[in-house]
Protein backbone atom coordinates (compact mmCIF):
# COMPACT_ATOMS: atom_id res chain seq x y z
CA UNK A 1 0.00 0.00 0.00
CA UNK A 2 1.43 3.21 -0.87
CA UNK A 3 2.82 5.42 1.81
CA UNK A 4 -0.30 8.29 2.21
CA UNK A 5 2.40 11.11 3.14
CA UNK A 6 4.48 10.63 0.03
CA UNK A 7 1.07 10.57 -2.24
CA UNK A 8 0.23 13.79 -0.80
CA UNK A 9 3.61 14.82 -1.29
CA UNK A 10 3.76 14.35 -4.88
CA UNK A 11 0.33 16.21 -5.49
CA UNK A 12 1.25 19.07 -3.89
CA UNK A 13 4.65 19.19 -5.75
CA UNK A 14 3.02 18.61 -8.73
CA UNK A 15 0.95 21.56 -9.44
CA UNK A 16 3.96 23.85 -10.29
CA UNK A 17 6.09 20.84 -11.72
CA UNK A 18 5.71 21.99 -15.11
CA UNK A 19 9.00 23.30 -15.94
CA UNK A 20 8.81 26.42 -14.41
CA UNK A 21 11.27 25.86 -11.65
CA UNK A 22 14.33 26.92 -13.96
CA UNK A 23 13.43 28.95 -16.85
CA UNK A 24 15.84 30.56 -19.14
CA UNK A 25 14.76 33.93 -19.12
CA UNK A 26 12.38 34.80 -15.91
CA UNK A 27 12.66 38.40 -16.30
CA UNK A 28 11.50 38.75 -19.62
CA UNK A 29 9.08 36.57 -19.15
CA UNK A 30 7.54 38.12 -15.84
CA UNK A 31 7.64 41.15 -17.57
CA UNK A 32 5.50 40.34 -20.23
CA UNK A 33 3.15 39.24 -18.34
CA UNK A 34 2.97 42.13 -15.93
CA UNK A 35 2.77 44.27 -18.93
CA UNK A 36 0.13 42.69 -20.53
CA UNK A 37 -2.13 41.92 -17.35
CA UNK A 38 -1.60 45.67 -16.46
CA UNK A 39 -2.52 46.52 -20.23
CA UNK A 40 -5.46 44.59 -20.02
CA UNK A 41 -6.66 45.74 -16.58
CA UNK A 42 -6.47 49.10 -17.65
CA UNK A 43 -8.23 48.58 -21.78
CA UNK A 44 -10.72 51.33 -20.74
CA UNK A 45 -7.81 53.76 -20.33
CA UNK A 46 -5.76 53.04 -23.05
CA UNK A 47 -9.11 52.87 -25.39
CA UNK A 48 -9.96 56.65 -23.64
CA UNK A 49 -6.76 57.74 -22.69
CA UNK A 50 -6.42 60.91 -20.50
CA UNK A 51 -4.61 62.64 -18.21
CA UNK A 52 -4.41 61.68 -14.15
CA UNK A 53 -4.35 65.06 -11.69
CA UNK A 54 -0.70 66.11 -11.65
CA UNK A 55 -0.35 64.28 -15.01
CA UNK A 56 -1.41 67.16 -16.55
CA UNK A 57 -1.72 69.89 -14.25
CA UNK A 58 2.13 69.77 -13.16
CA UNK A 59 4.24 67.57 -15.24
CA UNK A 60 2.51 68.89 -18.86
CA UNK A 61 1.55 71.95 -18.29
CA UNK A 62 5.17 72.69 -16.90
CA UNK A 63 7.10 70.79 -19.74
CA UNK A 64 4.81 72.91 -21.99
CA UNK A 65 5.62 76.37 -20.09
CA UNK A 66 9.55 75.64 -19.38
CA UNK A 67 10.60 72.36 -21.64
CA UNK A 68 13.38 70.53 -20.41
CA UNK A 69 14.02 73.13 -18.03
CA UNK A 70 11.40 71.95 -15.66
CA UNK A 71 13.80 68.74 -14.92
CA UNK A 72 14.49 69.79 -11.50
CA UNK A 73 11.59 71.84 -10.70
CA UNK A 74 10.28 70.50 -7.02
CA UNK A 75 6.73 69.92 -6.23
CA UNK A 76 5.06 69.27 -3.05
CA UNK A 77 8.06 69.63 -1.25
CA UNK A 78 10.99 67.45 -3.45
CA UNK A 79 12.44 66.19 -6.78
CA UNK A 80 10.12 64.30 -9.30
CA UNK A 81 13.00 63.73 -11.91
CA UNK A 82 12.28 60.81 -13.96
CA UNK A 83 8.23 61.86 -14.41
CA UNK A 84 9.78 65.05 -15.49
CA UNK A 85 11.74 63.61 -18.18
CA UNK A 86 9.46 61.03 -19.34
CA UNK A 87 6.74 64.17 -19.57
CA UNK A 88 9.50 66.26 -21.90
CA UNK A 89 10.29 63.04 -24.32
CA UNK A 90 6.56 62.60 -24.60
CA UNK A 91 5.93 66.16 -25.41
CA UNK A 92 8.62 65.97 -28.30
CA UNK A 93 5.44 63.86 -29.83
CA UNK A 94 2.26 65.63 -31.32
CA UNK A 95 0.71 66.46 -28.37
CA UNK A 96 -2.41 64.16 -29.72
CA UNK A 97 0.11 61.03 -29.13
CA UNK A 98 0.77 62.10 -24.76
CA UNK A 99 -2.03 60.45 -23.16
CA UNK A 100 -1.62 57.13 -25.12
CA UNK A 101 2.06 57.46 -24.88
CA UNK A 102 2.15 58.47 -21.00
CA UNK A 103 0.04 55.32 -20.48
CA UNK A 104 1.71 52.97 -22.16
CA UNK A 105 5.16 53.68 -21.02
CA UNK A 106 4.32 54.13 -17.24
CA UNK A 107 2.73 51.07 -17.90
CA UNK A 108 5.80 49.69 -18.94
CA UNK A 109 7.49 51.32 -16.43
CA UNK A 110 5.38 49.60 -13.30
CA UNK A 111 5.58 45.86 -15.14
CA UNK A 112 9.33 46.61 -15.12
CA UNK A 113 9.66 47.36 -11.73
CA UNK A 114 7.25 44.49 -10.53
CA UNK A 115 9.19 42.01 -12.38
CA UNK A 116 12.41 42.59 -10.82
CA UNK A 117 11.82 40.09 -8.15
CA UNK A 118 11.78 37.33 -11.20
CA UNK A 119 15.24 38.09 -11.69
CA UNK A 120 17.64 35.03 -11.64
CA UNK A 121 18.90 37.32 -8.46
CA UNK A 122 16.02 36.61 -6.61
CA UNK A 123 16.77 32.96 -6.44
CA UNK A 124 18.61 33.03 -3.06
CA UNK A 125 15.45 34.25 -1.56
CA UNK A 126 12.36 32.40 -3.39
CA UNK A 127 14.24 29.62 -5.64
CA UNK A 128 10.99 28.82 -7.90
CA UNK A 129 11.36 30.73 -10.83
CA UNK A 130 7.89 30.30 -11.71
CA UNK A 131 7.03 31.22 -8.13
CA UNK A 132 8.40 34.30 -8.55
CA UNK A 133 7.02 35.37 -11.83
CA UNK A 134 3.41 34.35 -10.16
CA UNK A 135 4.63 36.78 -7.29
CA UNK A 136 5.18 39.67 -10.00
CA UNK A 137 2.10 39.01 -11.39
CA UNK A 138 0.46 39.03 -7.85
CA UNK A 139 2.00 42.36 -6.90
CA UNK A 140 -0.52 43.94 -10.45
CA UNK A 141 -3.06 42.59 -8.15
CA UNK A 142 -3.03 44.98 -5.10
CA UNK A 143 -5.07 46.68 -3.68
CA UNK A 144 -3.84 50.94 -4.38
CA UNK A 145 -3.13 49.84 -8.12
CA UNK A 146 -6.13 51.67 -9.40
CA UNK A 147 -4.62 54.96 -8.59
CA UNK A 148 -0.86 54.07 -8.76
CA UNK A 149 -0.82 51.89 -11.96
CA UNK A 150 -0.02 54.38 -15.52
CA UNK A 151 -0.16 57.55 -14.37
CA UNK A 152 3.77 59.86 -13.34
CA UNK A 153 1.78 61.22 -10.56
CA UNK A 154 2.01 58.45 -8.45
CA UNK A 155 5.57 56.48 -10.29
CA UNK A 156 7.52 57.34 -7.17
CA UNK A 157 5.50 55.04 -5.55
CA UNK A 158 6.51 52.41 -7.90
CA UNK A 159 9.94 52.93 -8.19
CA UNK A 160 10.28 52.96 -4.50
CA UNK A 161 9.85 49.07 -4.20
CA UNK A 162 12.22 49.54 -7.40
CA UNK A 163 14.95 49.77 -4.59
CA UNK A 164 13.46 47.22 -1.85
CA UNK A 165 13.57 44.20 -4.75
CA UNK A 166 16.92 45.64 -5.58
CA UNK A 167 17.72 45.47 -1.80
CA UNK A 168 16.53 41.69 -1.23
CA UNK A 169 18.77 40.27 -4.49
CA UNK A 170 21.51 37.99 -4.28
CA UNK A 171 24.33 39.01 -2.02
CA UNK A 172 26.81 36.94 -3.93
CA UNK A 173 26.42 38.90 -6.97
CA UNK A 174 27.55 42.84 -7.01
CA UNK A 175 24.79 45.41 -8.31
CA UNK A 176 25.28 45.97 -11.42
CA UNK A 177 24.15 48.90 -13.52
CA UNK A 178 21.15 47.77 -14.09
CA UNK A 179 20.34 48.36 -10.39
CA UNK A 180 22.39 51.50 -10.30
CA UNK A 181 19.44 52.84 -12.72
CA UNK A 182 17.10 52.03 -10.71
CA UNK A 183 18.60 53.26 -7.41
CA UNK A 184 19.36 56.82 -9.54
CA UNK A 185 15.65 56.72 -10.53
CA UNK A 186 14.15 56.33 -7.49
CA UNK A 187 16.50 58.55 -5.76
CA UNK A 188 15.85 61.51 -7.95
CA UNK A 189 11.65 60.98 -7.92
CA UNK A 190 11.11 59.05 -5.05
CA UNK A 191 12.55 60.76 -1.88
CA UNK A 192 10.87 58.31 0.37
CA UNK A 193 13.89 55.77 -0.86
CA UNK A 194 15.99 56.52 1.33
CA UNK A 195 13.80 54.93 4.11
CA UNK A 196 16.00 51.55 2.25
CA UNK A 197 19.21 53.44 2.95
CA UNK A 198 20.47 50.99 6.34
CA UNK A 199 19.23 48.02 4.26
CA UNK A 200 22.45 48.70 1.73
CA UNK A 201 24.18 49.36 4.65
CA UNK A 202 23.47 45.92 6.07
CA UNK A 203 23.79 44.57 2.39
CA UNK A 204 27.65 45.95 2.06
CA UNK A 205 28.44 44.84 6.15
CA UNK A 206 27.08 40.91 5.16
CA UNK A 207 29.03 41.08 2.39
CA UNK A 208 31.96 42.64 3.95
CA UNK A 209 32.07 39.74 6.61
CA UNK A 210 31.60 37.14 3.54
CA UNK A 211 34.99 37.81 2.82
CA UNK A 212 34.12 40.18 0.12
CA UNK A 213 37.09 42.54 -0.37
CA UNK A 214 36.49 46.58 0.48
CA UNK A 215 36.01 47.72 -2.94
CA UNK A 216 33.26 44.57 -3.88
CA UNK A 217 31.06 46.48 -1.34
CA UNK A 218 31.66 49.75 -2.65
CA UNK A 219 28.24 49.80 -4.72
CA UNK A 220 26.08 49.38 -1.60
CA UNK A 221 27.64 52.06 -0.08
CA UNK A 222 27.24 54.19 -3.01
CA UNK A 223 23.58 53.40 -3.10
CA UNK A 224 23.04 54.00 0.70
CA UNK A 225 25.08 57.52 -0.01
CA UNK A 226 22.84 58.22 -3.25
CA UNK A 227 19.44 57.57 -1.59
CA UNK A 228 20.25 59.60 1.85
CA UNK A 229 22.34 62.77 -0.10
CA UNK A 230 19.07 63.07 -2.07
CA UNK A 231 16.75 62.73 0.65
CA UNK A 232 18.89 65.36 2.18
CA UNK A 233 17.67 68.04 -1.31
CA UNK A 234 14.47 66.75 -0.42
CA UNK A 235 14.16 68.02 2.90
CA UNK A 236 15.67 71.40 2.64
CA UNK A 237 12.78 71.74 -0.52
CA UNK A 238 9.98 70.37 1.71
CA UNK A 239 10.71 72.83 4.09
CA UNK A 240 10.76 75.91 1.43
CA UNK A 241 7.68 74.57 -0.19
CA UNK A 242 5.90 75.66 3.35
CA UNK A 243 3.70 72.43 3.05
CA UNK A 244 0.90 72.13 5.61
CA UNK A 245 2.27 70.42 9.30
CA UNK A 246 0.99 67.12 10.14
CA UNK A 247 -0.98 66.96 13.31
CA UNK A 248 0.30 63.23 13.92
CA UNK A 249 2.77 64.24 16.31
CA UNK A 250 0.26 65.63 18.49
CA UNK A 251 -1.39 62.41 19.32
CA UNK A 252 -1.10 59.87 22.73
CA UNK A 253 1.22 57.74 22.34
CA UNK A 254 -1.84 54.77 22.93
CA UNK A 255 -3.70 55.87 19.35
CA UNK A 256 -0.56 56.00 18.15
CA UNK A 257 0.41 52.24 18.88
CA UNK A 258 -3.10 50.97 18.22
CA UNK A 259 -3.00 53.03 14.67
CA UNK A 260 0.30 51.42 14.00
CA UNK A 261 -0.89 47.94 15.17
CA UNK A 262 -3.63 48.09 13.18
CA UNK A 263 -2.13 48.99 9.70
CA UNK A 264 0.94 46.32 10.30
CA UNK A 265 -1.73 43.84 10.98
CA UNK A 266 -3.47 44.48 7.98
CA UNK A 267 -0.44 45.06 5.31
CA UNK A 268 1.87 41.91 6.47
CA UNK A 269 -0.23 39.71 8.48
CA UNK A 270 -3.95 39.41 6.99
CA UNK A 271 -4.25 41.22 3.57
CA UNK A 272 -1.77 38.75 1.67
CA UNK A 273 -3.90 35.97 2.72
CA UNK A 274 -7.27 36.80 3.44
CA UNK A 275 -7.70 39.36 0.50
CA UNK A 276 -10.21 42.41 0.44
CA UNK A 277 -13.25 40.53 1.89
CA UNK A 278 -11.70 38.76 4.15
CA UNK A 279 -9.77 41.40 6.20
CA UNK A 280 -13.20 43.47 6.18
CA UNK A 281 -14.51 40.25 7.81
CA UNK A 282 -11.98 39.96 10.36
CA UNK A 283 -12.34 43.61 11.49
CA UNK A 284 -15.66 42.98 12.23
CA UNK A 285 -15.20 39.94 14.51
CA UNK A 286 -15.23 40.02 18.35
CA UNK A 287 -11.37 40.97 19.72
CA UNK A 288 -10.83 37.24 20.71
CA UNK A 289 -11.77 35.98 17.69
CA UNK A 290 -9.51 38.75 15.99
CA UNK A 291 -6.25 37.79 18.56
CA UNK A 292 -6.87 34.34 17.72
CA UNK A 293 -6.63 34.85 13.88
CA UNK A 294 -3.96 37.02 14.21
CA UNK A 295 -2.07 34.73 16.60
CA UNK A 296 -2.18 32.08 14.08
CA UNK A 297 -1.08 33.69 10.89
CA UNK A 298 1.75 35.17 12.71
CA UNK A 299 2.90 31.45 14.07
CA UNK A 300 2.49 30.09 10.57
CA UNK A 301 4.51 32.96 9.39
CA UNK A 302 7.51 32.71 11.71
CA UNK A 303 7.56 28.87 11.13
CA UNK A 304 7.95 29.36 7.53
CA UNK A 305 10.60 32.17 7.58
CA UNK A 306 12.86 30.05 10.56
CA UNK A 307 13.13 27.64 6.99
CA UNK A 308 14.51 30.40 5.27
CA UNK A 309 18.50 30.64 5.64
CA UNK A 310 19.93 33.32 7.79
CA UNK A 311 20.88 36.00 5.57
CA UNK A 312 18.02 36.42 3.59
CA UNK A 313 15.99 36.35 5.86
CA UNK A 314 17.67 39.06 8.20
CA UNK A 315 17.46 40.87 4.66
CA UNK A 316 14.40 40.33 4.12
CA UNK A 317 12.43 41.21 7.93
CA UNK A 318 15.38 44.19 7.39
CA UNK A 319 13.65 45.52 4.01
CA UNK A 320 9.98 45.02 4.94
CA UNK A 321 10.38 46.92 8.59
CA UNK A 322 12.03 50.05 6.69
CA UNK A 323 9.46 49.39 4.55
CA UNK A 324 6.90 49.74 7.02
CA UNK A 325 8.71 52.86 7.95
CA UNK A 326 6.70 54.37 4.91
CA UNK A 327 3.54 54.53 6.45
CA UNK A 328 4.64 56.48 9.73
CA UNK A 329 6.52 58.89 7.67
CA UNK A 330 3.40 59.54 5.41
CA UNK A 331 1.66 60.68 8.44
CA UNK A 332 4.26 63.12 9.28
CA UNK A 333 4.90 64.40 6.05
CA UNK A 334 1.19 64.62 5.00
CA UNK A 335 -0.79 66.88 6.98
CA UNK A 336 -4.08 64.43 8.06
CA UNK A 337 -2.81 61.27 6.15
CA UNK A 338 -2.70 58.91 9.29
CA UNK A 339 -6.70 59.65 9.99
CA UNK A 340 -7.21 58.30 6.28
CA UNK A 341 -9.42 55.15 6.30
CA UNK A 342 -6.85 53.74 3.93
CA UNK A 343 -4.62 53.06 7.60
CA UNK A 344 -5.34 51.42 10.50
CA UNK A 345 -8.08 49.35 11.11
CA UNK A 346 -9.76 48.25 7.90
CA UNK A 347 -13.60 48.86 7.58
CA UNK A 348 -14.02 50.62 4.39
CA UNK A 349 -14.22 48.73 1.30
CA UNK A 350 -13.92 51.84 -0.74
CA UNK A 351 -10.34 52.67 0.11
CA UNK A 352 -9.32 49.61 -1.88
CA UNK A 353 -8.55 51.83 -5.03
CA UNK A 354 -6.49 54.70 -3.09
CA UNK A 355 -2.87 54.64 -3.63
CA UNK A 356 -2.27 54.66 0.21
CA UNK A 357 -3.31 51.22 -0.21
CA UNK A 358 -0.18 49.92 -1.65
CA UNK A 359 1.73 51.18 1.30
CA UNK A 360 3.92 48.31 2.40
CA UNK A 361 1.41 45.54 0.93
CA UNK A 362 3.95 44.52 -2.06
CA UNK A 363 6.54 44.12 1.19
CA UNK A 364 4.13 41.92 3.32
CA UNK A 365 2.86 39.87 0.10
CA UNK A 366 7.01 38.46 -0.34
CA UNK A 367 7.23 37.79 2.99
CA UNK A 368 4.55 35.38 2.90
CA UNK A 369 5.65 33.93 -0.44
CA UNK A 370 9.21 33.76 0.76
CA UNK A 371 8.03 31.92 4.08
CA UNK A 372 5.57 29.63 2.21
CA UNK A 373 7.79 28.48 -0.45
CA UNK A 374 10.31 27.37 2.29
CA UNK A 375 7.37 24.69 3.02
CA UNK A 376 6.07 23.80 -0.54
CA UNK A 377 6.66 25.97 -3.41
CA UNK A 378 3.11 25.12 -4.34
CA UNK A 379 1.98 27.03 -1.10
CA UNK A 380 3.70 29.85 -2.58
CA UNK A 381 2.20 29.60 -5.93
CA UNK A 382 -1.21 29.29 -4.77
CA UNK A 383 -1.41 32.12 -2.54
CA UNK A 384 -0.15 34.63 -5.44
CA UNK A 385 -3.20 32.87 -7.44
CA UNK A 386 -5.53 33.70 -4.82
CA UNK A 387 -4.35 37.40 -4.27
CA UNK A 388 -5.51 37.85 -8.28
CA UNK A 389 -8.61 35.47 -7.94
CA UNK A 390 -9.51 37.75 -4.78
CA UNK A 391 -8.82 40.93 -6.60
CA UNK A 392 -11.25 39.79 -9.33
CA UNK A 393 -14.33 42.17 -8.22
CA UNK A 394 -11.67 45.34 -9.13
CA UNK A 395 -10.10 43.93 -11.92
CA UNK A 396 -11.15 46.61 -14.41
CA UNK A 397 -8.89 50.11 -14.04
CA UNK A 398 -12.21 52.15 -14.91
CA UNK A 399 -11.39 55.48 -16.90
CA UNK A 400 -9.83 58.33 -14.81
CA UNK A 401 -12.76 60.23 -14.99
CA UNK A 402 -15.41 61.90 -17.08
CA UNK A 403 -12.82 63.73 -19.45
CA UNK A 404 -12.56 61.08 -21.95
CA UNK A 405 -11.75 62.99 -25.13
CA UNK A 406 -8.38 63.29 -25.76
CA UNK A 407 -8.43 64.58 -29.25
CA UNK A 408 -10.64 67.54 -27.96
CA UNK A 409 -8.17 68.36 -25.39
CA UNK A 410 -5.25 68.25 -27.33
CA UNK A 411 -7.01 70.74 -29.92
CA UNK A 412 -7.83 73.19 -27.35
CA UNK A 413 -4.36 72.73 -25.97
CA UNK A 414 -2.72 73.32 -29.39
CA UNK A 415 -5.40 76.07 -30.32
CA UNK A 416 -4.50 77.47 -26.87
CA UNK A 417 -0.43 77.30 -28.15
CA UNK A 418 -0.81 78.30 -30.86
CA UNK A 419 -2.68 81.83 -30.55
CA UNK A 420 -0.48 84.73 -29.33
CA UNK A 421 -1.26 86.20 -25.67
CA UNK A 422 -4.06 83.18 -25.26
CA UNK A 423 -4.61 81.50 -21.55
CA UNK A 424 -6.48 78.65 -20.93
CA UNK A 425 -7.45 76.33 -18.48
CA UNK A 426 -8.25 73.22 -20.12
CA UNK A 427 -9.90 70.57 -18.08
CA UNK A 428 -8.67 67.02 -16.98
CA UNK A 429 -9.66 64.08 -13.98
CA UNK A 430 -10.50 63.83 -11.91
CA UNK A 431 -12.63 66.86 -11.87
CA UNK A 432 -11.73 69.66 -10.52
CA UNK A 433 -7.90 69.57 -12.26
CA UNK A 434 -6.81 71.29 -15.47
CA UNK A 435 -3.84 71.99 -17.05
CA UNK A 436 -2.77 75.97 -17.80
CA UNK A 437 -1.81 76.70 -21.21
CA UNK A 438 -0.23 79.55 -22.22
CA UNK A 439 -0.12 80.69 -25.94
CA UNK A 440 3.13 82.61 -27.61
CA UNK A 441 3.96 85.68 -26.60
CA UNK A 442 2.55 88.63 -28.68
CA UNK A 443 4.71 90.23 -31.42
CA UNK A 444 5.94 93.24 -30.10
CA UNK A 445 4.83 96.42 -32.31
Amino acid sequence: MADSSSTWSRLLRRPIDLGWERLRAPYATALGVCFAVLALRSHARLVQAHLWAEDGTVFLADVLAHGVGATFMPYAGYLHVVPRLLAWGLSLLPIEAFALGLALLTLGIDAAVFALIARVRCRWLVPHDGVRILAAVALCFLPGTWEVMGNLANLHSVLFYGVMLVALQDLERPLGPADGAVLLAAASSAGEGVLLAPVFLLRGVMRWRAGQPPRAVLGEGAAAVALTVLAGVNMVLFRQSGMAASDFAAWPLPRMAVHLWNTFNVRYVLHPVLGDGGTLSYFRRPLGVQVAVAGVFVAVLVMGLRRVPARQRALLLAACACVFLLIPLTWYVRSGAAGYPTFGAFRDPGVVEDRYMLFALPAGLLLWVAALARFRPVFAAGLCVCVVVLALPRWTFDPWGPERDWARTAHLIREARETPGAEAAVPINPTGWWIRVRGASPPAH
